[in-house]
C-alpha cells in the first residue's frame, strides 16, 4: 500500500503570521492615507455630481471639518424705472385748457419733463396736428427734443406697393449686415414713413428717429397677449436691421449704437456685454423690467422726476392716434425699455465651505477592544483553517476580496463615507503573499510533497 501522509499545521509559524498580519494593519493606515485620499478623489469624481476643482477632506470621526473662504460672484441685470405719461384724450382733458394738443403743447410738456429733471425721453405719436401751425413752433419742439441727453421720437411706417428710400435719419442707425444672422421674415417690416407734422423741418434732422408704429404689423399696434413678452426690438425697413424706438433709446443711453450690436435672429441679441434671448419676431423676456406711471397733471405741475424714478430719470410718452386708446402699448415700450436699458452689474460674496469642497466621514473598522479581540480570534481560525481547503477555492476567495472592497467604497463616498479601502487592499496582498511563502503542513501549498 502507498505510504500516508498527514497534514500538520504548525501552531508556531500561525502565531508568527499572525503578529506579522496583525502588525502590518496597524502600521499602514497612516502611511497609506494619501492613497485612500487619491482613491476617493477619482471615485468621487466618476459616481458623484462633484466639480472638477473638488477634492475630498477625508475625516476620521470627531474632526472637525476645516473650512476655507470663497468668492463667489452674482451677475445681475439692474433695470431702471421708466417712467409712463399717457397722452390720451383723458388725460390731456385734464392738464391742457384747450384739446387736441399741438406742437407748442408737446413742447411745453417736454419742457416741463426736462425741468423735472427726465435725462431720457422717448416719443411714440402720430405728430399730426389738426389746423396751421408755424415753422417756429415745430422748430421749438424739435429743438426742446434736441437738448435732453438722450431722445428718441417714433417714426410710424407702412408697407407699400412702391417704396421710398430709407430716411437718412433711419439709415445711419441701422445694425450692419454682417452682425445679423438668421432669417429676417419674422421682424416687422416697412418700406414707407406716414406722414408726419415734423419731419419736413429743417431741425428734424437734430432729432433722433426710431422705428415704432406700423401699419398693418399688430406687433407693433398691440401689446403681446404673453404679459413678459417685449416690444419688437428690431424692423425690417427695406431690407435693413433698424433697432426700434425702446432700443434706440437704451441704446444712446448706454453709449452704444447700432454697430455695437450683434444679433442671431430667433436666438440672441448681444450690445455693451449683455445678451438677451430673442424670438423670431424680435422680441426678448421682460424679466427684470420696472415701470410707473406719472400722471400728466404731475408733469405738468412740474413734479420732480427723481424722486419718483430715482437717477437720471427715463420717461416714455405715448400720444394714441385718433379714436385710439392703448395704455398697455404703452407700459410695453416703457418695460422694454427699461429691460434694454439695465446695467449689468457683479455682486461679489464671501463665504466658508469646506476645504476642497467636500467632506468624507470615516467608518472606522475593528473600534474597540472587543472588535479587535473577534478580529484577531477570526484571523487566527483563517491562518489554521485556511491551509486544509482546496487550493483553487482558497484562491479563489482571495482574488474576489479587493473587488469586493473597491465596491463598498464606491457605496461609501455616494453616501458621504469613506474607510481605509487602500491599506485594507494593501493588508489583503500581504495575506495572499503570507499564503504563498509559507508552508505549516506536510504537503506543500499547491500538494506538492515535500
Amino acid at each position: 500500500m502507498p505510504p500516508t501522509t498527514s497534514k500538520h499545521v504548525s501552531f508556531l509559524a500561525v502565531i508568527f503570521w499572525l503578529l506579522l498580519l496583525c502588525g502590518a494593519w496597524y502600521a499602514m493606515p497612516e502611511s497609506l492615507f494619501r492613497y485612500d485620499q487619491w482613491l476617493y478623489n477619482r471615485l468621487g469624481h466618476m459616481l458623484c455630481p462633484w466639480k472638477v476643482t473638488d477634492f475630498p477632506q477625508l475625516l476620521r470621526p470627531q474632526e472637525p471639518v476645516a473650512m476655507e473662504p470663497v468668492m463667489s460672484q452674482t451677475r445681475l441685470l439692474e433695470c431702471p424705472t421708466v417712467g409712463m405719461v399717457e397722452l390720451n384724450e383723458e388725460a390731456c382733458a385734464a392738464a391742457f385748457a384747450a384739446l387736441p394738443l399741438g406742437p407748442q403743447d408737446t413742447a411745453v410738456l417736454l419742457n416741463k419733463l426736462k425741468q423735472g429733471g427726465a435725462v431720457t425721453v422717448g416719443l411714440s405719436s402720430p405728430l399730426i396736428w389738426p389746423g396751421e401751425h408755424g415753422d417756429m413752433v415745430r422748430e421749438m419742439l424739435c429743438r426742446v427734443l434736441a437738448g435732453f441727453p438722450h431722445s428718441a421720437v417714433g417714426l410710424r411706417g407702412r408697407t407699400a406697393a412702391q417704396p421710398d428710400f430709407t430716411p437718412a435719419m433711419l439709415r445711419h442707425a441701422s445694425i450692419p449686415q454682417e452682425n445679423v444672422e438668421g432669417d429676417p421674415n419674422g421682424l416687422p417690416i416697412a418700406n414707407r414713413p406716414l406722414p408726419n407734422g415734423l419731419t419736413e423741418t429743417p431741425d428734424a434732422l437734430a432729432v433722433v428717429w426710431a422705428p415704432d408704429w406700423l401699419e398693418g404689423e399688430p406687433h407693433t399696434q398691440n401689446p403681446s397677449a404673453v404679459d413678459s413678452i417685449s416690444f419688437p426690438l428690431l424692423m425690417r425697413w427695406n431690407g435693413e436691421t433698424i433697432p426700434t424706438l425702446p432700443f434706440r433709446l437704451a441704446l444712446a443711453r448706454l453709449g452704444l449704437d447700432g454697430k455695437d450690436v450683434k444679433v442671431k435672429l430667433g436666438k440672441e441679441i448681444s450690445y455693451g456685454g449683455i445678451t438677451l434671448p430673442i424670438d423670431d419676431n424680435g422680441r426678448t423676456r421682460l424679466n427684470d423690467a420696472r415701470v410707473m406711471p406719472i400722471a400728466l397733471t404731475d408733469v405738468v405741475a412740474g413734479c420732480k422726476l427723481e424722486e419718483k424714478l430715482g437717477k437720471n430719470p427715463i420717461v416714455m410718452l405715448e400720444q394714441p392716434a385718433e379714436k385710439q386708446n392703448t395704455p398697455l402699448r404703452l407700459e410695453r415700450l416703457a418695460r422694454t425699455l427699461s429691460q434694454l436699458a439695465g446695467a449689468e452689474i457683479i455682486i461679489t460674496h464671501t463665504s466658508e465651505r469646506p476645504r476642497g469642497g467636500q467632506v468624507l466621514r470615516q467608518i472606522p473598522l475593528l473600534q474597540g477592544w472587543r472588535n479587535q479581540l473577534i478580529a484577531g480570534v477570526g484571523l487566527l481560525f483563517f491562518l489554521w483553517v485556511m491551509p486544509f481547503v482546496p487550493a483553487l477555492l482558497r484562491w479563489l476567495v482571495l482574488l474576489a476580496m479587493p473587488g469586493f472592497v473597491v465596491w463598498q467604497a464606491a457605496e461609501m463616498v455616494q453616501q458621504g463615507l469613506w474607510f481605509t479601502a487602500v491599506p485594507l487592499l494593501v493588508w489583503w496582498l500581504v495575506l495572499a503573499l503570507v499564503f504563498c511563502m509559507h508552508r505549516t503542513y506536510d504537503k506543500g501549498l499547491f500538494g506538492k510533497r515535500r
